[in-house]
């Protein structure tokens, strides 16, 4: 089948869910296409790495026009949301994919102009596409009882498919602990559970770092954060040297590549026992879970990592991401074939 994988993003970790997609899909024997958005912000790493990918000015009727012609009668498959694919989006004649990484739970977040932005971008993606995929279960519901459309699931991509160059970078970033749990991505959404972590580590007893933008964090002895755009090199090298990765979410449909990039590094994370992290998380072997928002909980995880009580072997974390990948590839096996013969 000839397939197109679709990310009109500037930035963001959905880079490396499209070409992970691609790389299976081209394992699987498809004649499978990658397409990126001229702008963006790695386009050189994935000129050198990946010589065939496409890069697209979705901005551009000119542009537009030939990346239709190039997809002619194959499918769409957009990896995420994005205000430039929809012209393309919106054109197009073709059969076409689209894959959901966001929820409609917004109880934890300001009903703001933006967000209402995207839920509208979303609805128009949902309802116009021939195949509605999700991350989960739970998303796959929420679109049903949001829109009325049937959608089905497509787990999370594990990056074991991408060239290791990659994520070759490693930019020393100078953390004032020797050991420390990391938490990174867009943390200062009020449902990554950021001040769950925070509550966690309040005694002293744990040292955080945190990586990315978030305007309430009290940095102290114990908590080191990088209220920036963290960029590829500071955050390898993060991730290599932490004990694991946490990520205190507090939706139980949100997943996140944040877990997919503590894998590809070998190490082991701590997540809610949700429906997000359920089959993707082996507690004890390659990660442990805490209960939901109890940052209690979380902590006494997190002291046992910090105290050498348990110990995460690399190849069972190896062992996970290989099922991950099973499990997706197997997924987008069953979507490609479903579509194709619609």
């Amino acid at each position: 089948m000839r397939v197109f994988f679709i990310y009109a993003g500037r930035r963001g970790s959905n880079l490396e869910c499209a070409i992970a997609l691609w790389r299976i899909a081209l394992g699987m024997g498809h004649d499978a296409h990658l397409v990126l958005s001229g702008d963006n912000e790695r386009r050189e790493k994935v000129e050198r790495l990946y010589p065939a990918a496409k890069f697209c000015n979705f901005l551009s009727p000119f542009g537009i026009g030939k990346l239709k012609k190039e997809i002619g009668g194959g499918v769409a498959f957009f990896t995420m949301v994005s205000p430039k694919m929809m012209p393309l989006f919106l054109s197009l004649r073709t059969k076409k994919v689209f894959y959901f990484h966001a929820t409609y739970d917004n109880s934890y977040e300001k009903n703001t102009l933006s967000e209402k932005y995207f839920g509208m971008l979303h609805r128009i993606a949902i309802n116009g596409a021939d195949c509605v995929v999700a991350t989960q279960h739970p998303l796959a519901w929420q679109i049903r009882a949001q829109t009325g459309v049937e959608a089905g699931v497509l787990p999370h991509p594990p990056y074991s498919r991408i060239d290791a160059r990659f994520f070759g970078e490693d930019e020393k970033v100078d953390v004032p602990f020797e050991k420390y749990f990391l938490n990174f991505g867009e943390i200062g959404r009020a449902s990554k559970g950021t001040q769950v972590l925070l509550k966690a580590a309040q005694d002293g007893k744990l040292n955080v770092v945190l990586a990315g933008r978030h305007g309430e964090v009290r940095a102290g002895e114990n908590v080191f954060h990088l209220n920036r755009w963290v960029h590829d090199g500071e955050l390898n090298y993060l991730v290599k040297n932490c004990q694991a990765v946490v990520l205190p979410y507090l939706l139980s449909s949100q997943f996140s590549g944040c877990l997919a990039l503590a894998y590809h590094f070998r190490k082991p994370v701590i997540a809610p026992l949700s429906a997000a992290f359920e089959k993707d998380v082996l507690d004890g072997k390659s990660g442990l879970f805490f209960s939901q928002g109890d940052w209690e909980d979380l902590e006494r995880k997190m002291l046992l990592v910090a105290n050498g009580k348990i110990k995460f072997l690399p190849q069972n974390v190896q062992k996970k991401e290989k099922e991950m990948e099973k499990s997706t590839e197997k997924a987008l096996g069953e979507i490609l074939e479903r579509v194709g013969g619609q």
